[in-house]
Formats: structure tokens, sequence, C-alpha cells
């Protein structure tokens, strides 16, 4: 039915994660139609190699008016016949409906972000708006409206060969090729989402004991991984892999691992998308949102306490009202994130 269809999404990281399957269940629904993806320069790296798309455009986020008139009228010229808004933004939105000011007019479909349905259960409690879906089942909800049959969610990327044998290349120097590791992912975006630096210590003290070895990962400037990194210096056991690999070569990575313990954050989803089964750390947020792990081994870990301030906020964004400060975070005790990584230790992937 389409030909050409143009996808859009622009971030965030953990987010363009969960658009993948769109383009493989589209590539299934239509194999004979071009799709081409507009997404950011940066975050949008993650899904270089993907064999569904025929094109990715990388677009600078920071852009100008004449930029983005510049961008829409190279879009046009493409006669697009469906544009798939992932991203349903002011800016995503523009872009739609300027091409659709000329002909050929495409078809328009656009997700639905829920936006409601979160507020209400912010600002009152009210969870009985939300659906049950995942993130990955709503964004699929368009296609799924033109076809009958069942849609995957499972998610995707694509290290290259070069990407693997880089990080193979660097578990070989620290000595940890074809040994059991897990990965620990202590920062997040907004410091609400993160559980205690002290019991990121004792879980790390824990495994290393237990003979396997621990990799810090994340971003180059975060502070909770660069005080875990600290602490634990001069531990044959525990390195740091912060900041020295591109995302699709920490893709790799994490997919060598046995298992990821880390926030609610971008990492669990790149873990999971390359099979490796994650234990998600929610406070300020729930799995109602639509962000909890999707494997079956992979396990959600919050808190026991029935706080009505949660959950407080749609991203871990702002402070906390609570007297007891993160009282959601702290309430998590290591020995419980202990007990479910201990399940996941024995269990080698095939």
């Amino acid at each position: 039915m389409f030909s050409n269809i143009l996808l859009i999404r622009f971030s965030s990281l953990g987010d363009l994660v969960l658009t993948t399957p769109i383009y493989r269940e589209l590539r299934k629904v239509y194999p004979d139609s071009r799709l081409t993806l507009l997404t950011s320069e940066g975050f949008g790296r993650v899904l270089e190699n993907n064999p569904h798309l025929d094109e990715i455009i990388y677009h600078h986020r920071k852009e100008t008016r004449n930029d983005l008139k510049e961008l829409i009228n190279q879009l046009r010229l493409q006669k697009f016949d469906l544009i798939y808004d992932i991203h349903n933004s002011l800016r995503s939105r523009w872009i739609g409906w300027q091409l659709k000011r000329h002909a050929p007019k495409p078809e328009h479909w656009l997700i639905e972000k829920r936006t409601l349905a979160r507020e209400l259960q912010i600002r009152f409690r009210w969870g009985q708006f939300f659906n049950g879906k995942s993130q990955r089942e709503q964004w699929l909800e368009p296609l799924q409206r033109h076809h009958t049959g069942t849609l995957s969610t499972k998610t995707e990327l694509f290290p290259s060969v070069a990407d693997k044998n880089y990080v193979k290349a660097w578990l070989n120097q620290n000595d940890l090729q074809d040994k059991p590791f897990i990965c620990i992912g202590a920062s997040a975006s907004f410091p609400l989402k993160c559980w205690p630096l002290q019991n990121f210590k004792q879980l790390v003290e824990n495994i290393i004991q237990s003979g396997v070895s621990v990799v810090l990962v994340g971003a180059n400037g975060e502070i909770e991984t660069e005080e875990l990194a600290e602490y634990f210096r001069g531990s044959q056991n525990v390195f740091c892999a912060a900041g020295i690999f591109t995302i699709l070569q920490s893709a790799a990575l994490l997919e060598m691992a046995n298992a990821v313990v880390a926030n609610d954050t971008s990492i669990i989803h790149l873990a999971e998308a390359m099979r490796t089964p994650s234990i998600a750390l929610f406070g300020p947020t729930v799995k109602e949102f639509g962000y909890a792990p999707m494997l079956a081994q992979s396990r959600l870990i919050e808190t026991d306490l029935a706080l009505r301030c949660r959950p407080c906020s749609r991203t871990g964004k702002g402070t906390c009202k609570n007297r007891e400060q993160q009282i959601c975070m702290y309430s998590i005790s290591t020995q419980k994130v202990w007990d479910a990584a201990q399940l996941l230790l024995p269990k080698v992937r095939e």
C-alpha cells in the first residue's frame, strides 16, 4: 500500500532503542517499501546498521529556522506517501504538517504519548487510565490498526563486527574474555532515579566476592560511576568502561555480560535489545509508564513501601517532596537486588 515511508524519532537514547520493533515489523508488513528514518545526530547513531532501514537522516536538533526549512525542502523532494511520527513533538508535527501541504499529500500516522494518563497518575494516583501496554506496544499501535496479524515487540540493535571485535580486544586486555561479569550502571539523567551509591558499593562487593567481575558502564562525567570507579581503584575484579565506547560498542559489551544492574535508564534498554537479562531499579517512575524490562529473565525491582508520593515524575526530573528524601530508592535493599542478581549469574546464554 505504501511505497515510500518516512519515520520520525529524534530522542532519547532509550526511546530510540524502543522504536526498533517498528522498523522490523513495517518491513514485514510492507516488504517492498522504502523506509527512511529522520533522527538526531548523536543518540540516533544507536540505529546504525539496522537492516530494515534503507536510509537514516541525521539532523542536529539545535537547528536554526533556516536549517529546519532546508530539511523540510529536502524531505519534500522524496515524495513520501506515509509519515510515521514516532515522536509526536512540536518539531515532528511541524515537519509532518509542512510535508502534507504539498501534493502528493502523505498519510500521517501519529503515536499516542499518553501524556494525560501519566499526569493523572502523578498528580492524583489515577492509574486506571493506562491501558497496560508497554511503550513498544503503544508505538506499534498505528501499524497494528492497519494490520490484522500479531506484531513482535522485541527490540534489537546491530553493532558491527568491528564494534564487537573492538570490545573483545578490550575484554581480552583486561583478562575478561570468556569470564562471567556483570555490568553496573550507577548513574541516571536525574539524581532522583539513582539508587544510593553506598548500596551499589555493597552490591559490587557481593558480586566480586562471589568470583564474578564487575564492569562499570555509562557516559563520561557521570558522578556516581566515577565515584564507584575511584572507590574500587586497585581492585582486580572491577573495571570501568564508562565513556570509552561508542553507543553500539557499548551495546556489544552489554551483550557479552551475564547480566546488567542499572537504574531506570537507557542501559537497561540497550542490554535487553542485545538479549542480556537486566535488573532495573525503579523509584520515582513506575512500570505503568511503559518502560519496564521485557525479557523473561529480567527483573524490575522497586520499593515494598506503599508510598503515596509514587510516581512523582515522568522522567525522574525534579526534587523529592517526601520528608524522607528519596525513600523510594533508599528503601530498596542491597540484599533484594543481590538475590535477583544471583539468579542470573549461573545462566550462561547460548
